[in-house]
Order: structure tokens, then C-alpha cells, then sequence
């Protein structure tokens, strides 16, 4: 008698894994190009945080595309559509109000950078505002963060390539980055990390894995999962030391923002 109960639970829990597999695989996931967190090579993505969402997919048993946008595109259809992933995602108030938030998947602090030879100083942020235009680009945390703080000398570009290149030819006074990303960057130039300074160190940069309204929460909780047991592996130390050594390694796993499987609009 315990034989046909026992075999209808393990058919039931087999097929409740079917139906998590076919939710997570229709996730549609896209990252950007900015190095060394995110970007492509040879045609593949590649990086710090593409490779801990591989580590992810592996131990989920999926393997969606990752696909490498321009960062306008990839935040217009994490803001649009339902069961999209895109990574990384800075955290501010503002993107709690629309994603579900994984990670953090890295830690850094956002600086606004000069040429070297520029001998402006800065006290306070505000004072930036009338000594020339700040490089940003489209639809980054960058140029949401001095908006709200009410920059209109804005310079904005569609990747974080052409802000960097704006700067070092003198376009922009100021390029407002990442420590994390700002030396990988000039190195894709071709410049030395020595071409810029940082003039002020401004904010906290943490970034997470942001999932769109709609996504279904049994998919985010197999991806949270799946991120603990990285990180609880080593795994994911060992992939941050690579990308980023002698950085703290950010080990906590938290799911912020809005509830998972809350419907679009």
C-alpha cells in the first residue's frame, strides 16, 4: 500500500522540477559591456559577474543565452517585460520600486574622475555642478544618481567606453564611474590607469542580479539558491579573486525589493 503513495510523491516532485525548469528557462537574461564585471570576447560574454551567473545556471541545470546589450536596451526591457534578468544592477531606492534584487554579486564605490593634470578639487558634489560637464552614459546609475541630485551638466553617452574616451580627449571635464570598472576600461582604450584620478569618491556601488516584475518566485528562489550554494562553496570567492584581487569578497545573500512574482502592470 506504501509503494504506489511513495511513487506518486516522487512523480509529483518530479514534475514540479519539470515546471521549475521550464520557468527558469524562460528567463531572458542580459548583461552589458563593461569590463571586468560584464562584457564579450570573441563573440562570448565573459567577466566577473557573467561568470558567478554561469556557476548559477549550472548548479539550476539551465543555460540561457546571456546576452550582451547596450545597456539602454537591456534596462528598457528589464523595465518593460516580465521574466527578464539583468545584471549588474546598482541598488538605489529608485530600482527597488521596480525589480526584484539578487546579490549582491559585488561591492564597490562609485568616484567622478578627472585627467591627471586637471588640478580642480572638490569639497562637495554640488560644487561640481558649475565646473563642466560630467560623462555619463544612458540610462546607468551614473546619470540617475546626479539627476536626482539635479546635474544638468550632463554628458551622456550610449556606453561607458565613449564617456571614458569624451574625458581623456577633454570633451567632459569630469566621468563618473566605477573604481571597479574605471581601470578595466581605460585599459580596453589602451590608456594608463595613471591618465585619470579620482577627484572624489561619492557613494557605495553594489550591485545585484535584477529581476523584472512578473518573474515567476519560483524562479527567483532557485536562482537565490543557487547563488548561496556558490557562495557557500568558495566558488564564488575564488571567481572574485580572480576578477577583482585583494577586494573584500561580499559573502551575504539577500533578496531586496519588490515581492517575487509581482505582476507588471
Amino acid at each position: 500500500m506504501k509503494m504506489p503513495r511513495l511513487k506518486a510523491i516522487l512523480l509529483f516532485s518530479f514534475l514540479l522540477s519539470i515546471l521549475a525548469s521550464m520557468a527558469a528557462s524562460a528567463l531572458q537574461v542580459f548583461t552589458e559591456e563593461w569590463p571586468p564585471i560584464t562584457f564579450s570576447e570573441a563573440d562570448k560574454p565573459t567577466g566577473l559577474a557573467v561568470e558567478v551567473v554561469q556557476a548559477m545556471q549550472r548548479r539550476i541545470g539551465q543555460q540561457q543565452a546571456i546576452q550582451v546589450v547596450p545597456w539602454a536596451r537591456g534596462y528598457r526591457m528589464a523595465t518593460t517585460l516580465p521574466d527578464v534578468m539583468l545584471f549588474t544592477t546598482t541598488r538605489t531606492a529608485e530600482r527597488e520600486q521596480l525589480f526584484t534584487m539578487l546579490g549582491p554579486v559585488a561591492l564597490g564605490v562609485n568616484h567622478l574622475y578627472v585627467r591627471r593634470n586637471d588640478n580642480v578639487q572638490l569639497r562637495t558634489l554640488e560644487e561640481a555642478k558649475t565646473m563642466g560637464l560630467v560623462g555619463v552614459y544612458k540610462d546607468s546609475v551614473w546619470q540617475q544618481q546626479l539627476e536626482r541630485q539635479g546635474f544638468d551638466t550632463l554628458d551622456i553617452s550610449p556606453d561607458p567606453q565613449s564617456a571614458a574616451r569624451k574625458l581623456l580627449a577633454g570633451r567632459v571635464r569630469f566621468w563618473y564611474d566605477s573604481n571597479l570598472t574605471a581601470p578595466a576600461i581605460l585599459k580596453e582604450l589602451r590608456e594608463p590607469t595613471t591618465a585619470i584620478r579620482s577627484v572624489m569618491a561619492v557613494e557605495e556601488n553594489a550591485l545585484y542580479l535584477a529581476f523584472s516584475k512578473g518573474t515567476p518566485a519560483s524562479t527567483i528562489e532557485s536562482w537565490r539558491q543557487a547563488l548561496q550554494a556558490v557562495k557557500d562553496s568558495g566558488e564564488f570567492a575564488r571567481i572574485y579573486q580572480h576578477w577583482l584581487p585583494g577586494e573584500k569578497v561580499p559573502m551575504r545573500v539577500e533578496v531586496i525589493g519588490v515581492p517575487p512574482g509581482t505582476p507588471t502592470r
